[in-house]
């Protein structure tokens, strides 16, 4: 018996020795590959003009962070509704902070207003929906985020572009020991370093651009950017509409410029007004509707176009266009009336699924509601004499099970 023990206790220990082997042995590599990884990564950043005395400083420096690689990854269950992000984005707290801020900072924010042409309670808004008013711009090392991210094969070219702006930026502007998102965006306004080569700014004067430290930087940068991609601070972002009872919806998707006057003409009207103000008319604008014909509905001008090419989400253009408002006292919100709603991500790959089997979606299974998934749901609700909203809702779910 003792001898039976003492076997099974040796076969424990050479099993625990062997885990701990394997386990050692999965850490080590990805490390190893890393630190070859790092020695491709200097010749390429060499070449496109990173000193060498700086890759000497920062790739010693350099960590691999796999927690970045999961978030990178991960995907949630629930896709985030326009009311969710709405309720998170335009919350009461940040109404009440975003008024305290334009006071606070009026004169930097009227400087940079009158020289970009960017309307103070934009700048504020963005930096609201960024980091909340900078309170949370982020704990992730970015250089160690960047390279961990330029390291993965995935995004392998992009993010290793962003790697060499940052090292650029941290020779010539100074920067260090920054800290930002896991996908290295960085400052109040968490600009990736691309964009903060191509738009960063010294509000200052003080020779460098520092958009984590310093809020006349942070300001001005974001008002360059916007003005760089034309912001117009003659008109708003856009305003929330009342639909006619039936859409002509060849009209809505047609591809030429449509202007309010057109809308007019469609019956799609103001809220609380019965007509467009004639200084409007000629203001080209879309339609925008976050969740389907059921849901609110914005006409959104050409602002909104350039607020989308800081973030490609409706639902974060349309926030930062409300919380604007919000702070300017321009509305009371979104008035129309919330209908709560649920979709996971297996329900968006099983629709993509049944549509492809229709021959009317082409794209990848992959849960995500882009633009080809709303186009291949259009022409589903074209053919079944439905709403051509493009919006996945519980009952086109349900129509598209149903037919399987």
């Amino acid at each position: 018996m003792r001898r039976l023990k003492n076997f099974y206790a040796f076969f424990i220990l050479i099993s625990l020795s062997f885990t701990a082997l394997a386990e050692t042995a999965s850490v080590e590599t990805p490390n190893r590959d890393f630190e070859a990884w790092k020695k491709t990564f200097a010749q390429e950043a060499l070449a496109a003009g990173v000193s060498e005395a700086m890759l000497d400083t920062v790739l010693p420096q350099m960590k691999l962070l796999p927690q970045v690689i999961e978030s990178d990854k991960k995907q949630p269950e629930f896709i985030s509704t326009f009311w969710d992000y709405m309720d998170r984005s335009v919350s009461k707290s940040r109404i009440a902070k975003g008024k305290e801020m334009l006071e606070k900072y009026q004169k930097e924010l009227n400087q940079v207003s009158k020289k970009y042409g960017v309307q103070p309670h934009y700048i504020v808004a963005f930096w609201g929906m960024e980091t909340s008013y900078g309170a949370y711009k982020g704990s992730i090392d970015t250089l160690d985020a960047l390279a961990t991210l330029a390291y993965d094969k995935r995004r392998r070219a992009f993010f290793t572009r962003e790697l060499i702006a940052f090292l650029k930026i941290m020779e010539t502007d100074g920067l260090k020991d920054v800290k930002g998102s896991w996908a290295g965006a960085f400052g109040n306004f968490q600009f990736m370093p691309t964009s903060f080569e191509a738009y960063a700014v010294d509000g200052d004067g003080d020779g460098h651009r520092d958009i984590v430290h310093s809020l006349p930087d942070a300001f001005a940068s974001a008002a360059h950017f916007l003005s760089q991609q034309g912001w117009n601070n003659r008109i708003r972002w856009g305003r929330e509409v009342r639909l006619p009872s039936r859409l002509d919806w060849n009209f809505v998707y047609s591809d030429r410029p449509k202007t309010i006057e057109d809308w007019q003409k469609q019956g799609v009207l103001p809220l609380f007004q019965e007509k467009w103000p004639d200084d409007a008319l000629q203001i080209q604008a879309e339609l925008t509707l976050p969740m389907g014909v059921d849901g609110p509905a914005f006409l959104t001008y050409p602002n909104y176009r350039i607020m989308m090419n800081w973030n490609r989400s409706d639902a974060y253009a349309l926030s930062v266009g409300i919380l604007a408002d919000r702070l300017s006292d321009q509305s009371r919100g979104v008035y129309k009336k919330r209908q709560p709603m649920t979709i996971t991500h297996q329900e968006v790959k099983s629709v993509q699924q049944a549509l492809k089997e229709k021959g009317l979606y082409q794209g990848a299974i992959d849960g995500k509601m882009g633009r080809s998934t709303k186009k291949a749901v259009r022409l589903f609700q074209q053919q079944n004499n439905l709403p051509e909203d493009g919006f996945i809702s519980p009952q086109i779910v349900q129509k598209l099970v149903e037919e399987k």
